[in-house]
């Protein structure tokens, strides 16, 4: 079982022993570095709750993949260049969503009233989609997308943890494109 002095290369190592001793290194990895690792998102992106958000998605890509992080040399760097990935992954989606946001009905091609049906159409289909999820999936899909709550504030609401939440959006996502590519086939 690794300890609080077990050295950091060591610690990748024993990632990929037995799930205890694995999530033991794992604890103390966290217990290092989140901390610094939150702290650079956060002075990055001025928004606390995204910066804890992206560094336990940091970590849990660690878990992830850790049988292949036996032979990295610097964990702190390795962490460092993950956070700022994904920071500048973060930036780019949220530029996504706003540019999409920005555009007003001018912006966007003349109205057409078979376009009118078919977003009609396509919002009964999401809506129904999103009534057949499990009730749990779609009570966490619907905090998140209705209400706009991080990962974070939905798995605390509910006493669940983070992965978990993550797990029922990204299941929820899944569903709904599966559903939005047999749409537009018939469109």
């Amino acid at each position: 079982m690794p300890s609080k002095d077990t050295s950091d290369s060591q610690l990748l190592s024993l990632l990929t022993a037995d799930e205890e001793t694995a999530r033991g290194a794992l604890a103390i990895l966290y217990m290092r570095y989140a901390p610094r690792v939150r702290e650079l998102a956060q002075c990055i992106l001025r928004d606390p709750d995204t910066a804890l958000d992206l560094t336990h998605d940091v970590f849990m890509a660690v878990w992830q993949h850790r049988e292949v992080l036996e032979g990295i040399a610097s964990p702190s760097s390795y962490l460092f260049r993950m956070t700022r990935n994904a920071v500048l992954n973060h930036l780019k989606h949220q530029r996504i969503v706003e540019d999409y946001a920005s555009q007003t009905p001018e912006t966007v091609s003349s109205y057409d009233p078979a376009d009118a049906l078919s977003s009609r159409e396509l919002s009964a289909i999401i809506k129904a989609t999103i009534d057949g999820m499990p009730p749990l999936r779609r009570k966490i899909f619907l905090m998140s997308r209705s209400r706009g709550m991080t990962y974070s504030q939905i798995a605390d609401a509910i006493g669940m943890s983070h992965k978990t939440v993550q797990y029922h959006i990204s299941m929820a996502l899944k569903e709904l494109r599966k559903v939005m590519s047999f749409f537009v086939l018939f469109i």
